[in-house]
C-alpha cells in the first residue's frame, strides 16, 4: 500500500462545463488516474467498472452514511427549519447502512412487489398513448416536455396519490431533491432547497393521513403506510424519507433514460426499423440507453478504515465518489464501449441501477417503463429526427445525474 497522491490534473466534477457532459473526463480519468482526488470537493473520484462495483458491494467498508444525499440539508438554519416546519431528514434507504437498512429495504419491498409492478403495465400503455396523442400531429415537439416527462411524472404521481392539481409542484419537488445532493450547494440555494423540500413533506403527510384511514392497495403509498415488519410500521419521519427517494427515483432518472433512448434513436435511424421487426431487442436497447447515459452518473461512499484502491491509500473519512457512468463505459467490461449495440450479451450488467443491497428498488418498474414508451413511439412515430440541428438538444449542469433536458424533434405518423 502506498499513500503516494496522484499528480493534479484540472478536471473537477463541480464544474458545470464537466458536468454538461461528464464522458471526455471519465475516459481520461480510467486511463490516466483511475483514483482521482477530484481539486475542488477533496472527493477520491473512482472510474472504473472493477473499483466502483468493489465499493458498492462493501457497505461495512464504505458507508452510505456520507451526509451529502437528504441529510445534506442539514446546517444550524435548516435543521430548525425543518423541526419548525417539517421533518429533519432521516437515513433509509439510500443514504442508510446495515442493519437498519434491512428494516426499512424489507417494508419498502412489500409496498414494490414485483406482481404490483407488472400489473401496471397495461396503465403505462395507456398513458404513453394518450401522450401520444396529444402531439402526434404537430410540426414539431420538445419530447422531454411532451413525453419524457410526462410519462414517469404521471406513473409514479398516481402511485403517491398525488392530485393532478399538485403535478407542477411535484416536478418541482423533485428538481429541488436532486439539486440538494450538490456538494456545491451555496447556502442561499440549501436553504431554497429546503424551504421547496419542507413544502413537500407537509403535502404528504396530509396524503399519508388519508391513506391510513382509507387503505388502497392499488397505491404503492398506501401499500407503504400498511406495511409491517414484526408489528412495525413506518412513522411519518421515515415516511418522507422514503417518499422522496421514491420521488426522484420514479420521475427524474426514467425522464433522462426516455430522452436519451429518443436521442439514440434519432442519432441512429436503422435502430427503429430493426426494434420493429425484433421487439424483443427493444429490452437491450433500453439496457444499453441506460448503460451509455446514465441518469444517475455517480453516488458518494464515506470510507470507514485506511484502505486501498487502484493502488492508492484512501484514508479513513475520506468521500468516495462512484462515477457509475465511467464503470459503464469502461473498455476492460464492454467491447466498443461507446457504441449501441443489439447484441451485446452483458449489457444488463451496467450499473447505472447501482449494486448490491442498494440495487434501485424502483428499477423493474423504470426498465417496464421504457420498454413499453419505446414500443408505443416506434408503432405509432417513424422517421426521428432532430429538427433545429446543435440547438435540438440542451443539458443542465448537475452534479450525480445527468440528462437530455431539451430535445426538439419532428417525425412522420404511421
Amino acid at each position: 500500500m502506498t499513500d503516494r497522491k496522484p499528480a493534479p490534473l484540472s478536471i473537477s466534477f463541480a464544474d458545470p462545463e464537466v458536468q454538461q457532459c461528464p464522458f471526455p473526463a471519465y475516459d481520461r480519468l480510467r486511463t490516466e488516474q483511475p483514483v482521482y482526488i477530484d481539486p475542488k470537493t477533496g472527493n477520491y473520484v473512482l472510474t472504473r467498472y472493477e473499483d466502483v462495483r468493489k465499493v458498492a458491494l462493501n457497505p461495512k467498508l464504505f458507508s452510505n452514511r456520507t451526509g451529502l444525499i437528504q441529510t445534506r440539508n442539514t446546517t444550524p438554519i435548516t435543521q430548525k427549519m425543518f423541526a419548525e416546519k417539517g421533518w429533519l431528514p432521516l437515513d433509509t434507504l439510500v443514504s442508510n447502512d446495515p442493519p437498519s437498512h434491512k428494516l426499512y429495504r424489507t417494508l419498502v419491498d412489500k409496498a414494490f412487489t414485483a406482481n404490483k409492478i407488472l400489473a401496471l403495465e397495461p396503465r403505462i400503455e395507456e398513458i404513453c398513448d394518450a401522450l401520444i396523442d396529444q402531439f402526434i400531429d404537430q410540426d414539431e415537439i420538445d419530447f422531454v416536455q411532451a413525453f419524457g416527462i410526462a410519462l414517469p411524472m404521471t406513473m409514479i404521481a398516481e402511485q403517491l396519490g398525488v392530485g393532478p392539481e399538485h403535478m407542477a409542484d411535484y416536478k418541482v419537488w423533485s428538481d429541488l431533491s436532486v439539486e440538494s445532493t450538490s456538494p456545491a450547494l451555496t447556502p442561499e440555494r440549501e436553504i431554497a432547497t429546503t424551504e421547496g423540500i419542507i413544502r413537500m413533506q407537509n403535502y404528504f403527510a396530509e396524503r399519508a393521513d388519508y391513506f391510513r384511514a382509507h387503505p388502497d392497495d392499488d397505491k404503492l403509498f398506501s401499500r407503504l403506510l400498511h406495511a409491517e415488519v414484526d408489528g412495525r410500521r413506518l412513522a411519518n419521519r421515515e415516511v418522507m424519507s422514503i417518499l422522496q427517494q421514491l420521488l426522484v427515483a420514479g420521475n427524474e432518472t426514467t425522464t433522462a433514460a426516455l430522452s436519451a433512448g429518443m436521442k439514440l434513436l434519432i442519432e441512429n435511424p436503422d435502430l427503429v426499423p430493426q426494434l420493429r421487426e425484433r421487439p424483443d431487442l427493444i429490452k437491450t436497447f433500453v439496457e444499453e440507453t441506460l448503460r451509455l447515459m446514465a441518469p444517475i452518473q455517480a453516488l458518494f461512499r464515506k470510507v470507514l478504515a485506511d484502505t486501498e484502491i487502484g493502488g492508492i491509500t484512501v484514508p479513513a473519512g475520506a468521500m468516495v465518489e462512484i462515477r457509475w457512468g465511467s464503470a459503464n463505459l469502461d473498455p476492460a467490461v464492454y467491447e466498443n464501449p461507446g457504441c449501441l449495440n443489439l447484441s451485446r450479451g452483458n449489457a444488463s450488467s451496467h450499473m447505472s441501477f447501482g449494486a448490491g443491497i442498494h440495487l434501485c428498488i424502483g428499477n423493474q418498474l423504470a426498465r417496464g417503463e421504457l420498454r413499453v414508451a419505446f414500443a408505443r413511439l416506434i408503432d405509432r412515430m417513424d422517421n426521428f429526427r432532430a429538427s433545429r440541428g446543435a440547438d435540438s438538444y440542451g443539458y443542465a449542469p448537475m452534479f450525480i445525474s445527468y440528462a437530455v433536458t431539451q430535445l426538439w424533434m419532428t417525425f412522420d405518423r404511421r
